[in-house]
């Protein structure tokens, strides 16, 4: 495994980036190989792993997963759109907000969408519950299980003291996870180009296992607090902290899925 240092950029800089697009000059080096990305305080930030998916698992989960359909309206930096109060259907203005509408269209028309397998946390109007897409399509996941379980054991393996942090969490709740995993949700994403953005509803102080899928070219993930992109592909793996770490892509041509898994910030209250 390579192994390098990373040198952080301008702190407020990087900051003042979120909702914005990755632009080529905020790269100033591409991982294209399994490397393991330290800064000087000697935390590991950023592990790739290439080729750990065998491809007839990844082909499977894209023809399972790409046909998922919903706009990604909560995400509003992710987007990299403004963030409007909702319109109620009699008119009014919700106290939720979101991405606006024409904003949604543009998207509809590029074939972005997001899906939701696993399960969500509470919130103040909802309890922790199955997510509808699992309920609809259990197949989804279903199909998937040997997949997930491999890239439960790749997490171990490429960042043991997150995985066991996490899993320290997740078997608070075990009725809340993915099998025997320390995942309790996968998100998924097709076609959608994000802007720099933090999942903020992830457990924080543990790793994301994030996989890209279908046929295409481009799409680099851009952590500019260190000018690095990562340029993975169908059967690689990456690991960060997506909570604390700002990241987006970079323009892609062809079609691209990618599923991130995680568990959720709030899963072991579900047990409460």
């Amino acid at each position: 495994m390579r192994r390098i240092l990373l040198t952080p950029e301008n702190e407020q800089a990087v900051k003042s980036l979120e909702g914005r697009f990755p632009s080529p000059l905020h790269v100033r080096k591409t991982l294209t190989e399994t490397t393991e990305a330290r800064t000087k305080d000697g935390i590991v930030r950023v592990a790739l792993a290439c080729n750990v998916i065998p491809t007839a698992f990844h082909k499977l989960a894209y023809e399972l997963w790409k046909n998922v359909n919903e706009l990604p309206d909560n995400r509003p930096a992710a987007v990299g759109s403004a963030s409007l109060p909702r319109i109620m259907d009699d008119g009014m203005l919700s106290g939720r907000k979101g991405v606006p509408k024409q904003t949604l269209r543009v998207l509809r028309k590029q074939g972005s969408a997001q899906g939701i397998l696993g399960y969500l946390d509470a919130t103040q109007s909802q309890a922790c519950h199955r997510t509808p897409l699992t309920k609809r399509h259990p197949e989804m996941l279903e199909g998937n299980e040997r997949l997930i379980k491999l890239v439960d054991e790749l997490y171990r393996f490429y960042r043991p003291d997150s995985y066991a942090r996490q899993r320290v969490e997740i078997e608070k709740v075990p009725m809340w996870r993915l099998w025997q995993t320390v995942f309790s949700t996968i998100y998924l994403a097709r076609n959608f180009r994000t802007a720099y953005h933090f999942d903020s509803g992830n457990f924080k102080g543990v790793m994301t296992a994030l996989m890209p899928m279908g046929t295409f070219t481009g799409g680099e993930l851009v952590l500019p607090r260190w000018g690095l992109a990562i340029g993975f592909r169908p059967g690689d793996v990456l690991f960060f902290d997506s909570t604390e770490i700002l990241h987006g892509n970079q323009p892609f041509q062809g079609s691209r899925l990618s599923a991130a898994y995680y568990c959720e910030r709030d899963i072991a209250d579900c047990g409460k």
